[in-house]
């Protein structure tokens, strides 16, 4: 289902960072507890009305309703939050962190998708350190 079909108007997609490593090095167990810290704090970090989709593996998709890019320094908030509390863990559980790449409706220039949007700057987050969240149309992310 594309975003739009939802009359959203934000997409974020975040990739755990490290999760292979995790399940070669503790488990699947610890990797699926992992999985489940993950999608609760996203759950509380996010709105009711937001969509927390996990979309494969340790990839998640939000959907943001009405959700504009003048906002967006509350996504970078809950974001920074999160990766805080996953990377200096006290349950236990190894450190890992999220990638997140984020695009509005509002966007400029915008590509063929929000998704693919949101999805490309999830890469670029990826390649150029991990651990952080980028918007779709800022200097730093685009290449």
């Amino acid at each position: 289902m594309e975003a739009k079909d939802l009359d959203s108007e934000g997409e974020c997609l975040g990739d755990g960072d490290i999760f292979k490593s995790v399940n070669d090095t503790y488990g699947h167990a610890t990797g699926d507890a992992i999985l489940k810290k993950v999608s609760s704090l996203l759950k509380s970090a996010f709105r009711s009305v937001d969509y927390v989709c996990r979309i494969g593996g340790d990839e998640f998709a939000i959907v943001l309703v009405e959700m504009t890019s003048d906002l967006k320094y509350t996504i970078q908030e809950k974001i920074t939050a999160m990766n805080q509390e996953l990377s200096e863990p006290t349950d236990g559980l190894p450190a890992v962190s999220l990638s997140v790449g984020v695009a509005f409706s509002d966007r400029e220039n915008p590509g063929e998708s929000i998704f693919k949007d949101a999805d490309k700057v999830l890469y670029q987050i990826k390649e150029h350190g991990k651990h952080g969240c980028g918007f779709y149309g800022e200097k730093e992310t685009e290449e």
